[in-house]
């Protein structure tokens, strides 16, 4: 391939510009000359190229630029993909695309808007003697009677009847189905995922929930009366099926109140966040305090995010927020933008189910850019963060963090 070409590629794939066959062009060229003796200086002066903006010339980050370049060339090479999942020849070059990318945006970003990004590289498949499993689909169901179901476990099919509402469980997911006839016994349920968990859920009128890791939610079997109400705690995304007699409500303790006819919506509601977070995705939601005191609802459109802080009695309205970085989770992600190493941290010890321990000369402002999927084990991922002059070790179940 000509130089000028795989520049301009590089440049293209940097600017997120490229067609799908643009960068099915530059994965076979990667993939091709990974092998070749000689690739570090075929990459070399596209690589250059593609980095640095037109005119300019500053000789300090240029040897800064320069070194930057030794560390990515070091790490581009192929990922292997997990045995059991089955991707074409395309969806390979693309895992490995969304890698490279991170390494090449991270080092622009770095030198060009002097700004500290992590340095992602291209995670193997295979599980260290000393590492952690990411999470997966696991949920505890504890019935209207106090039995606890653990839903990992149990086999796909009914679960249980409670009052007149059917529960099975199909695949990762809990439906349930209201009986038929006139006679509604609503009993309520409990579904709670562990550190290292996630689940879905179809409640009886069709509302869709996602459980991320450490969170819970309250709900009856099935919806009577004049509103659909629901509690939660930790993170949860809501499809509310629309039903204007009935409007859907979810509380979160006595922090605040969502109310929705139907919509799409987040809820970040960690203990240990320093907020409280509704994103709107779509429709329109009202969210107040339990305790209203007289306060105006705030009314949030989508792409817009309320903002509660701790210690705090009002809501903070976000005009514009990366909803792509709220959904990461869902999508099965993580998805750090500008996010201190503390936050970061506190998303891997709920999917690792790991205690984070902060040696005394950990980098703790430090903050980090960049994406990687969610089934990576946890040294995959650290490997990807390891760039900015953090390091970590695995301790059992203890991730050690330290300069």
């Amino acid at each position: 391939m000509e130089p000028s070409l795989l520049a301009e590629l590089f440049r293209k794939y940097i600017n997120n510009t490229c067609t799908p066959e643009e960068v099915d062009q530059l994965m076979v060229f990667l993939e091709k000359e990974n092998a070749s003796p000689d690739r570090d200086g075929l990459l070399r002066g596209p690589l250059l190229e593609g980095l640095e903006p037109a005119g300019y010339s500053d000789p300090v980050l240029q040897q800064q630029l320069e070194n930057r370049l030794q560390h990515i060339l070091q790490h581009i090479t192929p990922q292997e993909l997990p045995k059991a999942r089955v991707v074409s020849l395309s969806r390979r070059r693309v895992a490995a695309a969304a890698a490279i990318v991170l390494l090449l945006l991270g080092g622009a970003l770095y030198y060009w808007f002097n700004r500290p990004v992590q340095t992602p590289v291209i995670a193997r498949s295979a599980k260290p003697a000393d590492d952690v499993a990411p999470g997966g689909n696991k949920a505890v169901l504890t019935l209207g009677n106090g039995r606890r179901v653990a839903l990992d476990t149990a086999v796909n099919g009914e679960v249980a009847i409670e009052g007149s509402s059917a529960i099975n469980k199909q695949d990762g997911q809990l439906l349930y189905k209201a009986g038929s006839g006139d006679r509604v016994v609503p009993v309520y349920n409990t579904m709670t995922t562990p550190n290292g968990g996630q689940y879905r859920l179809r409640l009886s009128d069709g509302t869709m929930v996602w459980l991320n890791a450490a969170s819970s939610i309250h709900y009856p079997t099935v919806f009577s009366g004049r509103e659909r109400k629901v509690s939660i705690t930790g993170e949860a995304y809501f499809e509310v099926a629309k039903n204007a007699a009935m409007p859907f409500i979810v509380q979160v303790d006595d922090r605040e109140q969502v109310e929705v006819l139907g919509t799409h919506f987040n809820i970040n509601a960690y203990d240990d966040e320093p907020s409280l977070n509704t994103t709107l995705l779509e429709g329109r939601v009202s969210i107040t305090r339990p305790a209203n005191n007289g306060q105006r609802p705030t009314i949030l459109s989508p792409g817009q995010q309320s903002q509660l802080a701790t210690g705090t009695e009002h809501f903070q309205l976000s005009a514009s927020v990366d909803t792509a970085q709220v959904m990461a989770w869902k999508n099965n992600l993580f998805r750090f933008d500008s996010a201190d190493l503390k936050k970061v941290m506190r998303q891997l010890a709920r999917w690792y189910n790991v205690e984070v321990v902060f040696e005394k000369d950990a980098p703790v402002s430090e903050v980090f850019f960049g994406e990687m999927q969610r089934s990576l084990n946890l040294s995959q991922v650290l490997n990807g963060l390891g760039g900015m002059g953090v390091n970590f070790r695995i301790e059992g179940r203890k991730l050690m963090v330290t300069r």
